[in-house]
């Protein structure tokens, strides 16, 4: 390979990575508070029942075995039951880590006496429990853009207009790759911490230890899980999404072969070491053998091998015409007509194609790269009656200055007066390179940004009573 070529993808994997890596920061810093929140509330039910309970200042295991009674009873089997209500409506998708895990508070909840070490440890379930949830569902949306973002780069790179799969997405996240996916390793982590304090409060409590001493220990297992399990579980899964979705979009441009690169690591291992540099075969490609992630934490990724004259006969480089075919004049007209929806609605949705949708939208691509950039301010409306105020709701909570947007679909917008004043929904888009296609409906003075573009918004007002936007292009 020429150097020329790997110095530029050396480079484009280095951006991608630390665009990942960005992006999962946040997910670590909410695990990290949860398991804070976490320890502080299992420390703070350590202490009520250590106080109520200790013999000469220290925890007494014995006394910590008296039943709870009377009110107090009843007010902690009300609680526990209905958790057990809210955590039951999310058994359904959850994995065997998940279900254990409520078995363990079924089981207790089940018996017609409690004693207070009992409810310390199902107070600690109940904790793990409660941090996962809301960490699970920030992790999965922040891998679904790391692939997403890779995988249009990376085809984006190799001259392909590609569409994203929500069921190749799903595929990655779902995929066993080490023995277990992502869900299942966060809940298995989980669950060892839990049994871990559980056992630490036990062996604390038989030996005597004083309050003191047993929440430091407690803090300390919370401490370790949030220096060590965090970054190494969400680390190591970014790697793995970024190098699948690479891989996803080598296959969709027809690479046959890749070189490992351990370039990225500061600090490369052994094994990446002795694999860098080396050529593989993409039909041969083995996670954790010729294909990163390696091993935890690990940062490797790779480079294609590009035939160029292979690309060149399978029309992978395009050749531009002056004028449109019968069949790109009929795809817009077509677009301009009713029918947009049926390409943009599983565009957005991530939905998988049929076949007529598939040739109607490589035709669209080929038919806009003719026509003329429009470059300037545009206007857009959109109206919610139909979807409702939580599809509005969706929209806003999406659109906050500053932020990037990705539209997966096409996107229409009008050169001029605005379209739609009803539209509870204004945007005043700057446009770069927005086809203009007014010459095949100049009765709309309709431009089309193609799919997959971005957007940041820079400005929002809310003026006589309409959601007012301004967005750029990027």
């Amino acid at each position: 390979m020429a150097q020329k070529n790997r110095d530029y993808w050396g480079e484009r994997q280095v951006k991608r990575e630390a665009k990942a890596f960005t992006t999962i920061q946040d997910i670590e810093k909410e695990y990290k508070i949860a398991l804070e929140k976490a320890k502080q509330n299992i420390n703070k039910e350590l202490s009520r029942i250590g106080t109520t309970y200790m013999k000469d200042n220290n925890l007494s295991y014995h006394k910590a075995l008296k039943l709870l009674k009377g009110d107090e009873y009843k007010v902690w089997k009300k609680d526990l039951h209905d958790y057990m209500k809210e955590y039951n409506k999310l058994l359904k998708t959850a994995p065997l880590e998940a279900k254990k895990l409520y078995l363990e508070i079924e089981t207790l909840a089940a018996r017609s006496r409690m004693s207070h070490l009992d409810s310390l440890k199902v107070q600690v379930d109940m904790e793990m429990v409660k941090l996962i949830f809301g960490v699970e569902d920030s992790a999965q949306n922040a891998l679904t853009s790391v692939y997403r973002d890779t995988f249009l780069e990376v085809t984006k790179d190799l001259g392909i207009n590609a569409i994203v799969s929500r069921d190749k997405i799903k595929a990655v996240l779902d995929r066993p790759w080490s023995g277990a996916n992502f869900s299942e390793r966060l809940w298995s982590n989980t669950d060892k911490l839990a049994q871990t304090v559980k056992q630490e409060i036990v062996n604390g409590m038989i030996q005597g230890i004083n309050l003191k001493t047993m929440s430091k220990r407690v803090s300390e297992r919370f401490e370790t899980a949030k220096k060590n399990d965090v970054e190494r579980l969400l680390r190591t899964e970014v790697n793995y999404v970024l190098n699948q979705a690479t891989l996803d979009g080598y296959k969709e441009a027809g690479i046959e072969k890749y070189e490992f690169s351990a370039t990225l690591d500061s600090r490369t291992s052994q094994i990446c070491s002795e694999l860098n540099g080396e050529i593989f075969e993409i039909k041969k490609i083995a996670v954790g053998l010729n294909y990163p992630p390696m091993h935890p934490r690990c940062r490797s990724t790779t480079i294609p091998i590009i035939d160029y004259e292979s690309l060149i006969k399978q029309g992978r480089e395009e050749i531009k015409e002056k004028d449109l075919t019968p069949d790109e004049e009929s795809a817009i007209i077509r677009y301009i007509g009713s029918d947009s929806y049926k390409i943009n609605e599983p565009l957005r949705n991530g939905s998988e194609l049929t076949q007529d949708q598939k040739e109607w939208i490589k035709t669209l691509d080929r038919a806009l790269d003719k026509m003329p950039v429009y470059e300037g301010e545009v206007t857009r409306s959109l109206s919610f009656k139909l979807q409702g105020k939580e599809a509005l709701k969706e929209f806003l909570n999406s659109h906050i200055v500053g932020k990037e947007i990705t539209y997966s679909a096409y996107t229409s917008a009008t050169i001029g007066e605005i379209y739609n004043p009803n539209g509870e929904v204004q945007l005043t888009i700057i446009s770069k390179t927005a086809r203009d296609i007014t010459s095949l409906n100049a009765g709309e003075q309709e431009i089309l940004f193609e799919r997959n573009k971005r957007f940041k918004v820079i400005k929002y007002e809310f003026y006589k009573e309409k959601h007012c936007f301004k967005l750029e292009e990027l």
